[in-house]
């Protein structure tokens, strides 16, 4: 069908008319509000103490019951200890800006790297965050890859949760500190449901890396299936919707409803876990998990007869059962996971869990987290800056992406000043220095390693 427009259609008029004019702007991307990081509670690393801190918690003493026997002494009690540690690392990115493209693009050109450049940092940040709190609240549970057939070597999916062990019980083993596991540093594990072994080394698939596929070394042999679980002793406490021991047992069927809450809830509540500032603990979920909330029959007979409820207006869960719910387009899932097709691990993203199960059905996870899960240490980088003075520009980005403030405290933005023979190539990165402990509470309690978070896991 021709093209009909306001313009006369003769053509020497049409031929006199520009057309296909360019907008001299730059419109926003679709971009999430970062969250996870939000969890993190900052604090200023101590100046010159090295690049390494190790911080120390402690257990509860027993409570004694009993009555003294008359004329004796009470005998001395003891607690136990643990820690955990944080390292500096240095995290940045960097965008060229050739000045005499900008001055001739359809809009500065370099204000728009710049921008760009602050919102991937805040979300490199976020998603950094977020790994960190997935690692611990999946921690200690795998499957196998394979069949093995009496073997001391199985290959798994992660080994997040299993390159370290902390055995206070032992004479040889690691009292205090989660150390590396070995022979005298056993971490015990159950295999396949029933079979006990110790893991007493491990080989990564990636070298360095301690969350991704590798080969866990046991002190005894052991047969699996393809897809058989392994739980470490200290496995952290989550739920699969079904009640299924693996994420295999998760069908199309196992919903998100108002009894996962509940159980997540009362988790944390019998590990004496603290709410948040705010009296609530915080529960990341997709909206794929908000929305099924509303299919659950338990949820509509609460809310019936109040179709102008906020929770029907918004179409957002608010508050319920002890939680705020935080709609968190972040959530791991196969567009949020590099390399983004679901299946492949990454150490450009490392994600402790697997993104489909055995039967490729997708699974959704919401991370509720307590007071203290996780802590942001960063370096005051103005330190960074000496008498020799720079040459540029260094601020802190504040970066605004379609009325979304982008979290990039913290964060520090350099313009260097042209360098290049030519003086025209204008090159802006931004920096952060610091880590993000998760701690561990494996003095209280029953016995898992991280009770600050809890991940329930549905279709």
């Amino acid at each position: 069908m021709p093209n009909f427009s306001t313009i006369l259609q003769a053509p020497d008029i049409r031929a006199l008319v520009q057309q296909n004019i360019l907008e001299r702007a730059f419109h926003d991307a679709l971009f999430p509000r970062l969250l996870y990081r939000s969890e993190a509670t900052p604090q200023l690393w101590p100046a010159n103490v090295g690049d390494t801190m190790v911080f120390t918690g402690v257990g509860l003493i027993t409570p004694k019951l009993q009555p003294l026997v008359p004329g004796t002494d009470p005998q001395p009690s003891s607690y136990t200890k643990e820690q955990w540690t944080a390292q500096l690392q240095q995290y940045a990115d960097a965008i060229d800006t050739a000045m005499p493209t900008s001055i001739v693009a359809i809009a500065n050109l370099f204000l728009r790297n710049a921008q760009q450049l602050g919102m991937s940092g805040g979300q490199s940040l976020n998603r950094l965050v977020r790994n960190r709190l997935f690692a611990a609240g999946l921690s200690g549970s795998t499957v196998a890859t394979g069949a093995n057939v009496a073997s001391t070597s199985i290959h798994v999916q992660r080994l997040n949760g299993f390159t370290t062990a902390r055995r206070p019980d032992l004479a040889a083993g690691s009292p205090v500190q989660f150390q590396t596991v070995s022979s005298s540093n056993p971490l015990a594990v159950t295999v396949s449901g029933n079979q006990a072994a110790n893991v007493i080394g491990f080989t990564s698939d990636n070298p360095g890396d301690t969350v991704g596929p590798g080969t866990l070394t046991l002190d005894t042999a052991v047969t699996t299936a393809a897809r058989d679980s392994v739980v470490s002793s200290d496995a952290t406490v989550g739920f699969n919707v079904g009640g299924a021991t693996t994420i295999d047992g998760i069908s199309a069927t196992d919903l998100f409803h108002m009894a996962d809450i509940r159980n997540a809830v009362s988790r944390m509540r019998q590990e004496n876990v603290p709410p948040q500032p705010d009296n609530r603990y915080h529960a990341h979920l997709d909206p794929t998990s908000e929305s099924e909330v509303y299919g659950d029959t338990e949820w509509q007979r609460l809310l019936t007869a109040m179709p102008d409820h906020y929770i029907y207006r918004d179409f957002a869960i608010g508050e319920l059962l002890g939680c705020a719910f935080l709609r968190n387009t972040e959530s791991p899932l196969p567009e949020t996971v590099a390399p983004f097709d679901g299946t492949t691990y990454s150490l450009n993203d490392p994600f402790p869990g697997e993104l489909k199960n055995g039967a490729s059905t997708t699974i959704h996870r919401v991370l509720f987290v307590g007071q203290g899960s996780i802590y942001e240490y960063y370096q005051d980088l103005s330190q960074l800056i000496t008498e020799a003075g720079i040459t540029g520009r260094v601020g802190e980005p504040d970066v605004n992406n379609n009325s979304i403030e982008v979290m990039t405290d913290r964060i520090q933005l350099i313009i260097r000043s042209p360098l290049n023979r030519l003086q025209d190539l204008v090159s802006t990165a931004w920096k952060f220095i610091g880590d993000w402990p998760v701690r561990t509470d494996a003095s209280t309690g029953d016995a898992a390693r991280y009770k600050r978070m809890v991940v329930v896991s549905h279709a």
